[in-house]
């Protein structure tokens, strides 16, 4: 009888310990804002700054660690900013060409473990 319990007890204590190595070792999904810019004509702008940060924040006061990012877009007029927790934050836009400015604004809000796109006209 006690060879019977210690041989059920160790394949459940294997069948424990595999399982826990399996689900404990996957990856959070990363949370990922993406911002495209377009003109007023609807056509992608390349080069364009867009700044993500928290309304109000005074510079070098964000509560979390690269709260505020910075980043030029693509050719596809597209930026991907990468984050750990979720956020509701603040879009900048400012685009110069030759001696004309644009600028551009909106609101983004990432979900934990999700990609959210936002798209912000300049004018």
């Amino acid at each position: 009888m006690k060879t019977i319990t210690h041989k059920i007890a160790r394949i459940l204590f294997v069948f424990l310990f595999i399982s826990s190595i399996f689900t404990s070792c996957e990856k959070e999904k990363d949370t990922i804002g993406i911002v495209k810019v377009v003109n007023s004509n609807g056509n992608t702008v390349q080069g364009a700054t867009v700044v993500l940060n928290q309304l109000n924040t005074i510079p070098g006061t964000d509560p979390i660690d690269k709260l505020r990012q910075t980043a030029k877009t693509d050719a596809n007029g597209k930026v991907e900013f990468e984050y750990t927790y979720e956020a509701i934050l603040n879009i900048e836009v400012d685009y110069t060409n030759g001696n004309d400015s644009y600028t551009g604004s909106g609101v983004i809000r990432l979900l934990r473990g999700k990609i959210i796109s936002e798209t912000v006209e300049i004018n």
